[in-house]
């Protein structure tokens, strides 16, 4: 039978490779770990996010403190309705059978049989 990839064996056996020095699986393990490691640099060295916001918040409370009196003489826009009937397949199946007169199916009536 096939062994599992999470099996003890397998695992300890893949573990030795990456850890043994000049194996491919070591050479991999090491360039994907420095790759890794590059890149957490690059995200200290960035300015933060936290930073960039504070900047364009201040910016959009500058344009909406101008925006606000124009705002106030806005009206509120009119409700707008929710309470129609959604249209689903299933609705527009028994609509059209309802049509027909019959509510299931072809429209034909059972005969009971006469004995």
């Amino acid at each position: 039978m096939a062994k599992s990839l999470r099996s003890h064996s397998k695992l300890a056996a893949r573990n030795a490779k990456r850890y043994t020095e000049g194996t491919d699986y070591a050479v991999t393990a090491a360039a994907r770990l420095q790759q890794v490691s590059d890149r957490l640099k690059q995200r200290l060295q960035a300015p933060k996010l936290s930073e960039t916001n504070k900047d364009e918040e201040e910016k959009m409370d500058d344009a909406h403190d101008n925006d606000k009196e124009a705002d106030m003489q806005v009206e509120a826009p009119a409700k707008i309705s929710t309470s129609h009937p959604h249209d689903s397949s299933k609705d527009r199946w028994r609509r059209k059978m309802r049509k027909k007169g019959a509510r299931h199916g072809s429209g034909k009536k059972r005969r009971q049989a006469a004995w």
